[in-house]
């Protein structure tokens, strides 16, 4: 069994890289250590010697189906109904888990909500910890942003899919034009954005890669047929975000002091590139962008923001600010 909580937490690492198909290998998670290491201070770097250990930990202790894909480069798991049994060593441990719960149950929507909160009160009722009083957990409030109803049969039929691969037959209705149309779809990614859910994969009428609202979806339909996850999807999105919007480049902007603090917050998350000025000020550079994002952010910040680059960017800033004066005189 694990020897202490930095192995047990490289090897729940670990799992959840083979759970994503992405084919992870020894230098993958020697990386993903390190990574951890210098951006959250875990402690839990290592080298290729204590990863292959921890491989082997997982064969024989935990009976996992770690194999190695020579056309992939990486491992998979050959059984991905599989299930970790996670010793948990102490009350953080514990407590990580049973949050990690309760802000899952709090976004995702019925059925699934319910199936969340049921293995919540599991653990609470197996556990003896007072860390896990229920009163405690409800006390951990999730402003979960949801911005529209979505159906629980529509959910938990979609969400079932994804995860049994198998093939829907979906009622959809567009969202600019209400046209109610039919389609046979692969769901390859389901994801939370923005306060809304949505599937991304496969229009078997085209072979094109779409994204859904789930919301949208009026009728789900599981269909016998199943499919094989397609790590380009996966990878693509990863790169370049859920929807295929095309971006503007080398945004720059001058923001003022005012707004100053939450820059240097997000800096790391929104990937900014802050340059300071004597005055206060700062000069921005946005990573690619789609343009009604931009326009939403520059806009919102009520002045404070000036756009620099590029011109085109800053005569569309201009004009919809005109309009926007012209019908609140």
């Amino acid at each position: 069994m694990p020897t202490n909580k930095k192995q047990l937490f490289r090897m729940v690492k670990m799992v959840a890289d083979l759970r994503k198909n992405s084919y992870p290998n020894v230098n993958t998670w020697v990386k993903m250590f390190e990574a951890l290491d210098r951006d959250e201070n875990l402690n839990v770097a290592c080298g290729r010697r204590t990863v292959m250990r921890d491989i082997d930990y997982l064969r024989k202790d935990f009976n996992a189906p770690i194999a190695y894909s020579s056309e992939h480069n990486g491992y998979y798991l050959t059984n991905p109904y599989w299930e970790f049994q996670v010793p948990f060593f102490d009350n953080e441990m514990i407590m990580s888990s049973m949050l990690g719960a309760q802000l899952a149950g709090e976004i995702l929507p019925s059925p699934v909500k319910e199936q969340i909160r049921d293995a919540v009160d599991n653990q609470i009722s197996a556990n003896n910890s007072e860390l896990l009083d229920q009163t405690f957990i409800e006390t951990l409030l999730i402003a979960s942003g949801i911005k529209t109803t979505t159906s629980p049969e529509v959910f938990g039929t979609v969400f079932q899919a994804w995860r049994e691969r198998r093939t829907l037959m979906l009622t959809y209705q567009k969202g600019s034009t209400g046209e109610v149309t039919q389609r046979k779809f692969e769901p390859h990614i389901v994801a939370y954005h923005k306060g809304n859910w949505y599937t991304k994969g496969v229009d078997l009428s085209d072979g094109k890669v779409i994204t859904l609202a789930i919301f949208r979806i009026k009728k789900a339909e599981l269909l016998r047929s199943t499919f094989e996850i397609r790590r380009d999807i996966l990878q693509e999105t990863k790169r370049n975000g859920l929807f295929n919007y095309p971006k503007i480049e080398n945004i720059k902007v001058k923001c003022s002091a005012d707004i100053a603090y939450y820059l240097y917050e997000q800096r790391k998350a929104k990937k900014l590139i802050i340059e300071p000025e004597a005055d206060g000020t700062l000069i921005v550079s946005l990573p690619p962008s789609p343009e009604q994002e931009a326009i939403r952010w520059i806009l919102g910040e009520g002045g404070n923001v000036e756009v620099l680059e590029p011109l085109d960017l800053r005569q569309k800033i201009h004009d919809l600010a005109e309009k926007t004066a012209s019908v609140n005189k």
